[in-house]
């Protein structure tokens, strides 16, 4: 047996101790030590693999710099995942002292392996100056790229740069395959064109839908709107109690507006048991940014 076939067996060998199969324990210690004896053959699988065990801390202690070197080993053989992976590192000075020179080699390295993520951060140093010349032209063409390519974000961005300059039929087009692979910001754009009219025929249980998609994953301002659809019977049945709750999520990540009618609905018990100290606390709260209809409600309470 040759290095390269032993490397491949201790491989196999890692995977088995932490396949759990047949309901026996998952013993990472002892796939790691076969792993590094593997990697140290020049196995890229196992060097890979040990990046995640160290970087996720499974079966060792957590140790950015140890992820860093075993991913460094697996990108310099050409494996597109640790090559993006290092691109991030230098990037963000994980494991490693930031670089945005050396992040830039790595990351044009996985933009040539056609990598939608890779081709997507590459427009956001277009966009910040990271290591080259601002060029919104490049940028552009980077989001547009990974955005052919299928990545939601990117998709976003076009169809949000469409909707911004009233292009509303492509801003549709390209908000909807985000949308369609959950990316939050592109369901409550597309809510907004359902409820404009904007690319699509206006319908207002199609607004109500996306609105509720975004909600759930915490997107603040389709909370808000969202409120508004139940408090109006928009879409939805109306229930006060649901936009009570829909608000206060809205309040709770910080929408100043959000906060008044938080303390509004809780003052007066709407949708809600009335709770005049929790009611100040939101006025409160509305008011330290800038609301003006909570600073008045706040002065006159003097």
């Amino acid at each position: 047996m040759n290095n390269k076939e032993r490397a491949e067996a201790l491989l196999r060998m890692g995977e088995s101790y932490i396949s759990g199969e047949n309901g026996s324990p998952k013993e990472y210690a002892r796939a790691i030590k076969v792993w590094k004896e593997a990697a140290l053959l020049g196995n890229v699988d196992a060097q890979y693999n040990l990046g995640v065990c160290y970087n996720n801390g499974t079966g060792v202690k957590q140790d950015n710099a140890e992820a860093a070197r075993w991913w460094t080993m697996a990108a310099q053989q050409g494996d597109g995942t640790a090559i993006f992976n290092m691109a991030l590192f230098y990037q963000q000075g994980v494991g490693v002292e930031q670089d945005y020179a050396e992040s830039l080699k790595w990351l044009n390295l996985a933009v040539k392996k056609n990598d939608p993520d890779a081709i997507y951060q590459l427009g956001l140093y277009y966009e910040n100056g990271w290591g080259v010349e601002k060029d919104d032209e490049k940028m552009m063409n980077c989001y547009r790229e990974a955005a052919e390519k299928g990545h939601p974000k990117s998709q976003a961005i076009i169809g949000i740069n469409h909707y911004n300059h009233e292009q509303y039929d492509k801003a549709f087009e390209w908000l909807q395959k985000s949308a369609e692979q959950g990316y939050a910001d592109a369901q409550f754009y597309i809510a907004r064109c359902y409820h404009y009219g904007y690319g699509v025929e206006q319908n207002a249980e199609e607004e109500a839908q996306y609105y509720q998609k975004a909600a759930r994953q915490g997107h603040t301002d389709a909370q808000f709107n969202l409120g508004y659809c139940y408090l109006n019977g928009s879409g939805v049945d109306e229930n006060v109690e649901m936009a009570a709750q829909c608000f206060k999520m809205a309040a709770t990540a910080g929408d100043a507006e959000a906060q008044f009618i938080t303390a509004y609905f809780l003052e007066n018990g709407i949708g809600c048991d009335s709770d005049a100290e929790e009611a100040q606390y939101w006025y409160e709260k509305s008011a330290e940014q800038g609301n003006l209809n909570a600073q008045e409600w706040l002065e006159k309470q003097k």
